[in-house]
């Protein structure tokens, strides 16, 4: 059975399991356990979105200073305000009420993993057609410079489509994403 946002009873179970042993959880557990969710084909996006939400604020809770900086990334706060800020700019200009995933700044997985130093994004994917499209604010190592992501996928099709620009350019990178959301909100 799967409630409302197709989040199973067996995920959910898992999610109350991670919470209730919060504070017997290594570092490493957290990033192997992130990595067998990411690497699963039998747990959807939500689900995922779910594991990693948890996973990242465990971490930023019980590692707090050397290890949460190094997986969450030193510049977290200026990407997280970042994205923020144009999640406040676009939540008013359109109706986010039938996004099928979380409506909110999210944590990214590839941060979670290690994969990026720092990866916050807001998200819409349309219930009816399954497109999905994302706004990313990246920074691939901590000597790396951030940028800006902005794409626009259909879930189990190979016509994704994808940009990056400088942090500089973000209003560049916000008049995609509104064009995006155009096409998914209606």
């Amino acid at each position: 059975m799967e409630n409302q946002n197709n989040i199973s009873d067996k995920i959910l179970k898992i999610k109350e399991l991670i919470s209730s042993k919060e504070n017997e959880w290594t570092l490493q557990e957290l990033q192997n356990y992130y990595n067998n969710i990411n690497n699963s084909k039998d747990i959807n996006e939500n689900e995922k979105e779910l594991l990693v939400e948890i996973c990242a604020r465990i971490i930023s809770k019980r590692f707090p200073k050397r290890n949460s900086k190094k997986i969450l990334g030193d510049k977290s706060v200026e990407g997280r305000e970042l994205v923020e800020q144009v999640f406040s700019i676009l939540k008013n200009e359109f109706d986010w009420s039938n996004n099928e995933v979380g409506t909110k700044v999210k944590c990214g997985g590839d941060m979670i993993s290690g994969q990026s130093a720092v990866c916050f994004y807001i998200s819409y994917k349309n219930k009816t057609t399954k497109i999905n499209s994302g706004f990313h604010y990246r920074q691939k190592t901590v000597d790396s410079e951030p940028y800006l992501e902005v794409d626009f996928r259909e879930l189990n099709s190979d016509t994704n489509q994808s940009k990056t620009f400088p942090v500089a350019l973000r209003d560049e990178a916000i008049t995609l994403y509104k064009s995006y959301l155009k096409k998914l909100i209606t």
